[in-house]
């Protein structure tokens, strides 16, 4: 789960990170991290939804979603079933003849502190935590946001 502030929610089969990431480019970040408790309902929540992958779609897939344009609900039925499917790795998707791709899904949120105060709490941490670190590692790049 994302947020456009830079807060982050990775849950993983064994463990959950929440992060909080200054972009320095788009390609390197710096910040801080705490790793969630597997108690918290919320992590629990998103552990539930489907697998993150790339999910290889057949010309009648991509057929039924043009039909079912007009239709919000046959949209989302028909995206339903194929993110149902099991995500495959990049590296099969390399020698074949897939045509077209969907990825996802990600999860994005307007800040992580909408998803409970023990979230809050934690953002608040990590914000304080990632701002001193960048002002540590990069003094004259951090001046420009003061």
């Amino acid at each position: 789960m994302t947020t456009p502030r830079g807060e982050m929610l990775v849950v993983g089969p064994d463990s959950a990170f929440q992060l909080k990431l200054i972009s320095l480019n788009p390609f390197e970040f710096v910040g801080s991290g705490i790793e969630v408790k597997d108690t918290n309902s919320i992590v629990s929540s998103v552990r539930s939804t489907p697998e993150f992958g790339f999910r290889p779609l057949t010309d009648t897939d991509i057929q039924g979603l043009v039909a079912a344009f007009g239709d919000p609900l046959g949209v989302q039925s028909r995206l339903r079933n194929i993110i149902k499917r099991a995500p495959v790795s990049s590296s099969e998707l390399g020698g074949s003849s897939i045509n077209h791709i969907l990825s996802g899904p990600v999860l994005t949120r307007p800040d992580l502190s909408s998803l409970g105060g023990d979230m809050k709490k934690v953002q608040d941490r990590l914000d304080k935590s990632a701002m001193s670190i960048f002002r540590k590692r990069y003094p004259m790049r951090a001046g420009m946001y003061f």
